[in-house]
């Protein structure tokens, strides 16, 4: 199984690859020198290619290694057989000691994540609110806005309350 690592953008080494950069053709070198191109035939037809960067966080995948363009990444190739069942290039999986695994956050990677999330519930809640406000404002309210209006007062001010680097969820209304 092949794992070249650490691929980068370099000028063409030879006259050719010259001649090749001038019709637009770019070159990957990786971190022992090996042309991308070159490197290409050592992978073998039947097993999953895949790139990862310098976290191991895996970027791209597919069967095909000509597919790929790993500029600024490593490329690994596994069996077919053990590639985990729903492995994919949403960012929750690692290249690590050999083998693709589920990716563990560091704890500013979760708050990151609940930063986020925390930020697209709030403008939901405040999208969600206005209209009634001014429903409110105007006299116009029904029964049922008030009432709606302050379930989603209180769940922004409990949601704005939420401390993202050990977030507990407020239950959003139904």
């Amino acid at each position: 199984m092949q794992n070249i690592n650490n691929f980068t953008q370099g000028a063409p080494r030879t006259p050719e690859d010259v001649k090749k950069a001038g019709n637009g053709v770019l070159f990957l070198f990786s971190e022992s020198g090996q042309s991308w191109y070159d490197c290409q035939q050592l992978f073998s037809a039947d097993t999953i290619k895949f790139t990862y960067d310098a976290n191991g966080v895996i970027r791209s995948i597919d069967k095909d290694v000509s597919m790929l363009w790993p500029a600024n990444l490593s490329v690994a190739e596994i069996n077919c057989d053990a590639a985990p069942e729903n492995f994919n290039i949403d960012g929750k999986w690692v290249y690590a000691d050999g083998a693709i695994q589920p990716r563990t956050y560091t704890d500013e990677e979760l708050k990151k994540q609940a930063d986020e999330k925390k930020a697209i519930l709030m403008t939901q809640v405040s999208a969600e609110i206005a209209p009634l406000e001014r429903a409110v404002k105007l006299g116009i309210a029904t029964p049922e806005e008030t009432a709606r209006l302050e379930e989603l007062e209180r769940y922004s001010v409990l949601l704005n309350r939420v401390d993202t680097s050990d977030p507990v969820w407020p239950v959003i209304p139904a």
